[in-house]
């Protein structure tokens, strides 16, 4: 059972994966510049809205990160987003009854700005800034949801995987501390798997083969990126 908002208690979904944005400046805009009453920081697990609820609010990342989830036909869940500072989700602007499509999931501590629909306009008067980062962080979702789509068009699995890796490392990755580039924490081969297209077993075997080659390594279960070069190799081929 996932848990309701707010709460401390512990539950995850079964599957990952998630839309990667570019990584960017974090928001020059202080900790403390969002109004108190739209601030909130939420727990571990924490779920904002499900499927079916009724969404008139969207929610703007002030740290940590969110996973956005969707249930496919099988039944089974997979998580197609994952979230940073920054970015946002939720939708303040859509017409009355609609409900949500997705679920969205605290993964760690997270503090967000709440954007009401009911009252959007006055917080864009009193916050002009706001409304740019806004439109910014749309744009950047946009062009990752593009940059998806054309790759699961055009690139065959190897390619989608390596450019997968290099974009999750520009979003998310932290400097390695074990003699590579980039360590990958709190990213699983089914996240993998889900965001380029293609089964587990088939990314495990494509891992497996570019840990051979050098261009991946891991310590214990945080993957490394070592060679970037060689991934913008892998992901400029063509069939």
């Amino acid at each position: 059972m996932l848990t309701p908002l707010g709460s401390s208690a512990v539950s995850s979904p079964n599957a990952s994966g998630m839309l990667v944005t570019t990584r960017r400046p974090e928001p020059t805009r202080s900790p403390t510049s969002p109004s108190e009453a739209s601030r909130r920081t939420y727990s571990n697990q924490a779920v904002f809205y499900r499927p079916g609820e009724p969404l008139q609010s969207a929610f703007r990342i002030l740290s940590g990160r969110v996973r956005l989830v969707r249930v496919g036909r099988t039944g089974r869940p997979a998580v197609f987003a994952i979230l940073r500072a920054g970015d946002l989700f939720g939708d303040a602007l859509r017409p009355e009854g609609v409900t949500a499509d997705e679920l969205a999931l605290a993964s760690g501590e997270v503090t967000v700005q709440v954007l009401e629909g009911r009252t959007l306009s006055a917080q864009l008067e009193a916050d002009p800034a706001l409304a740019v980062e806004i439109i910014r962080a749309y744009a950047d979702q946009n062009r990752a949801l593009r940059t998806r789509v054309l790759g699961l068009t055009f690139q065959e699995v190897p390619a989608r995987l390596a450019e997968t890796l290099l974009a999750v490392a520009e979003a998310h990755g932290e400097r390695c501390a074990h003699d590579g580039e980039t360590d990958l924490r709190g990213i699983t081969q089914q996240d993998l798997a889900d965001l380029v297209g293609a089964s587990r077993s088939f990314v495990s075997t494509l891992v497996n083969e570019l840990k051979r080659e050098g261009v991946l390594g891991n310590v214990g279960r945080v993957l490394c990126i070592r060679d970037q070069k060689a991934l913008r190799r892998l992901a400029s081929s063509h069939p």
